[in-house]
């Protein structure tokens, strides 16, 4: 029985994010493209005789108990009625604040890495009815692609072939996005009619039509865009910048602040860095790629 593993945890982007109507549990339904990229945080975890202990660097995450790590932990532990611990080092890569998909991921990486560690392990199935209660990115994670399209609260899955693996630019910024005040804000745009980058109708997003670039890139859109854009012009200007450069979907990730520009190859993604570096204000910026599979669990 192994006693440590390790796993590196990655970002995500949403290729394509269509909001729709407010649930009764809260959630909005969505249509999305998910797609997972190079850019990770990194797990350690180790066999306790008992209790929950995250230890976390790279970032001030507050209160390890707060953390999405150790309610993966917690409730993993709870549904198996394991009374054996473990000890966790997250070490934080991923921008904190949303859009990237950092938490969710990390979640994702503990339930996978715990049944790595406790025996018999309780299967794929198990761990995403786990991860819908953690919240609505985390099964994505869970999946055996690292592109997949995303219904309901973006938890049904539809897994597909990944596409070929293309430079990715990511693009933070100094100032995030609260996911609540972006809701606020489609919901108010969406009342006084606020577009988007686009006009272009979308499309029926099916499996069909993921299966090259360059279709993905004709759908390529953000609900969140317009009305955040609205409020925040420099995410608008990042976006534009990055899209004078021609590179194929270039868009905001998810509700926001991190936006991204995937490329055609490696050149156009360093020039696309160069007009970045160029820009005042701009966040951190990431060279990475879109991943072909999930990063393995490996023994500590």
């Amino acid at each position: 029985m192994k006693r440590a593993v390790v796993v590196e945890a990655p970002a995500k982007v949403n290729l394509v994010l269509r909001v729709g109507a407010r649930r009764a549990d809260g959630y909005h339904n969505v249509d999305t493209l998910f797609a997972a990229v190079g850019l990770c945080d990194r797990l350690r975890m180790e066999r306790a005789a008992a209790g929950i202990a995250v230890e976390v660097t790279g970032a001030d995450l507050g209160d390890p108990r707060d953390n999405l790590v150790y309610r993966a932990a917690r409730a993993y532990l709870d549904a198996r009625d394991e009374r054996g611990g473990v000890a966790i080092r997250l070490q934080k890569r991923i921008p904190v604040g949303g859009g990237l998909g950092g938490g969710s991921s990390d979640a994702a990486a503990t339930l996978r890495c715990l049944d790595e560690l406790f025996q018999p392990p309780a299967g794929v199935a198990a761990l995403t009815e786990v991860a819908r209660g953690l919240g609505a990115d985390v099964p994505f994670f869970l999946s055996p692609s690292p592109l997949a399209l995303g219904g309901g609260r973006g938890d049904h899955l539809t897994p597909l072939p990944p596409l070929p693996s293309r430079p990715v630019l990511l693009v933070g910024s100094p100032e995030g996005v609260a996911t609540a005040w972006a809701y606020s804000l489609l919901a108010r745009g969406r009342g006084g009619g606020a577009e988007g980058l686009s006009d272009r109708k979308p499309v029926p997003l099916t499996p069909a039509r993921c299966r090259d670039w360059a279709t993905v890139a004709g759908m390529a859109h953000n609900d969140f865009e317009g009305p955040i854009f609205a409020a925040r012009p420099d995410l608008r200007e990042t976006v534009m910048s990055l899209r004078a450069t021609s590179p194929l979907p270039t868009l905001m990730s998810g509700s926001g602040s991190p936006t991204f520009a995937v490329d055609r190859g490696a050149e156009a993604a360093a020039r696309a860095r160069r007009r970045i570096d160029r820009m005042a204000g701009a966040g951190q910026v990431h060279l990475t790629s879109t991943l072909s599979s999930f990063p393995s669990i490996q023994p500590a």
